[in-house]
C-alpha cells in the first residue's frame, strides 16, 4: 500500500484549517526547529566539555605544585576548564605584577622569578573571589540558549490549547450551522482543534527533557569547576602564601 504524506487524512485537516490555527501550526514548527538545532548543538558542546573537564580535574588530582598546574592549563588551553585556569592565572598575575618593580611578560613567561612574591591574607581572598566570580561567569556563558528550551517547554501547550479552543470554537459553529451533532459533523472539528494540541505537545516534551538533562550537566559543570578553582588555589597559597 502506497502511502503519501500529503494525501493523508491528517494533511488534510490542516488544510482545512483556518488561518489563525495554521499560523500557530506554522509558529509551533519554527519553534520546534529551533529547539532541535539548539539541542543538537548544547549536546555536541556539552559532551565535549564534561569529557574535558573530567580529564582536567583527573590531571589536577594528582598535582601539588603551582608549575604542575600551569603546565596542566597549557595542556587544557583550548577547553572549557583550561580557559577557566587561564582567567584565574590573569587575576594572580596581576596581583603577583604589583609586587614586582619590573613586571614583565606573563605569569607562564616567568614563573621562577614569580614565586619569589609572596601574597598576603587579604589577597589570597580576594583571589578566592575572583575564582568564584569566574565560576559563575563560565556557567553564566554555558547557559546561552537554554532559556528559549525552557520557554519553549512551558509556552508551546499553553498555545497548542489556544488553538485547540480556537478550534473547537469553528466546530461549535460548524455544529450550529449544520443543525446536527452526529459524529461525523463532530469529527472533523474536533480533530482539527486537537491537531494544534499534538503540535504543541511535540514542542514541549523534548523541550523540556533537554532543559533539565542540560541543567544537570551544568551543575556537574559546577562542581568540577569548584575543584579545579580549589586545586588551583591550593597551589597558590602553597608557592605564594607567607
Amino acid at each position: 500500500m502506497e502511502f503519501s504524506l500529503f494525501k493523508s487524512a491528517v494533511w488534510q485537516l490542516v488544510g482545512q484549517m483556518d488561518w489563525i490555527a495554521l499560523l500557530i501550526l506554522l509558529g509551533l514548527f519554527c519553534a520546534s526547529i529551533v529547539c532541535v538545532a539548539i539541542i543538537a548543538f548544547k549536546y555536541t558542546l556539552f559532551k565535549k566539555h564534561r569529557q574535558q573537564l573530567g580529564l582536567l580535574v583527573g590531571r589536577l588530582r594528582h598535582l601539588n605544585t603551582f608549575n604542575e598546574v600551569v603546565t596542566a592549563a597549557k595542556e587544557f588551553k583550548d577547553s572549557v576548564g583550561g580557559n577557566f585556569l587561564h582567567n584565574n592565572m590573569q587575576a594572580l598575575r596581576s596581583m603577583v605584577q604589583r609586587h614586582q618593580q619590573n613586571p614583565v611578560g606573563t605569569l607562564n613567561e616567568n614563573q621562577d622569578q614569580a614565586l619569589h612574591v609572596k601574597l598576603t591574607h587579604d589577597e589570597i581572598e580576594q583571589l578566592e573571589i575572583v575564582i568564584n566570580q569566574n565560576i559563575d561567569q563560565t556557567l553564566l556563558e554555558e547557559e546561552t540558549y537554554l532559556p528559549i528550551l525552557s520557554v519553549s517547554a512551558s509556552v508551546a501547550p499553553l498555545v497548542g490549547l489556544f488553538g485547540t479552543i480556537w478550534g473547537l470554537i469553528h466546530a461549535f459553529i460548524d455544529i450550529s450551522q449544520e443543525k446536527s451533532a452526529d459524529i461525523a459533523t463532530v469529527a472533523p472539528g474536533m480533530a482539527e482543534a486537537l491537531i494544534v494540541t499534538l503540535g504543541g505537545l511535540i514542542v514541549a516534551i523534548p523541550a523540556m527533557i533537554a532543559f533539565f538533562y542540560f541543567s544537570n550537566l551544568l551543575r556537574t559543570f559546577e562542581f568540577q569547576l569548584t575543584e579545579i578553582g580549589n586545586r588551583f588555589l591550593f597551589a597558590v597559597k602553597q608557592s605564594f602564601s607567607k
